[in-house]
């Protein structure tokens, strides 16, 4: 199975679960707002972002919607918030539907905020909870 970890992260946070994934699945990872992956070919696209204003990084977002159209690509979303329930995980998977994904699941990490809210997190058992994500995906995906 080939795989791609595409993200976007000020803060470093969802760097670490991104590189996490990336790590569990033995696949590259990129930064989007260093570099634009090609998508071709990929069996399991998971693209991450933190919550920003209820959506995406901007750049993430402009490479959702530059992305060619797809039949049959499977992907799955991940984010990182300070807050419950981040709305960028709609945002991701909606802009990958439009362009033909099935969005087969989505994983939710704390993300600090600040010094204060979730201080230290992501943490070692959010990065564990991050491989166990993907790791199940794969199985299921073959």
């Amino acid at each position: 199975m080939k795989a791609l970890v595409v993200y976007y992260s000020r803060g470093g946070n969802t760097r670490k679960i991104a590189e996490a994934m990336a790590q569990e699945l033995g696949c590259k990872v990129f930064d989007v707002k260093k570099e634009t992956p090609d998508v071709s070919g990929i069996d399991l696209l998971i693209v991450g972002s933190g919550n920003y204003g209820d959506s995406v990084g901007d750049k993430l977002q402009q490479f959702l919607s530059d992305m060619p159209q797809i039949k049959g690509g499977k992907a799955a979303v991940f984010a990182t918030a300070g807050g419950p329930g981040p709305k960028s995980l709609v945002v991701m998977r909606e802009a990958l539907e439009k362009k033909g994904y099935e969005v087969l699941s989505n994983f939710k990490s704390r993300g600090q905020f600040l010094y204060f809210l979730n201080h230290g997190r992501p943490n070692s058992d959010d990065l564990k909870n991050a491989r166990m994500f993907v790791s199940d995906l794969k199985k299921n995906i073959g």
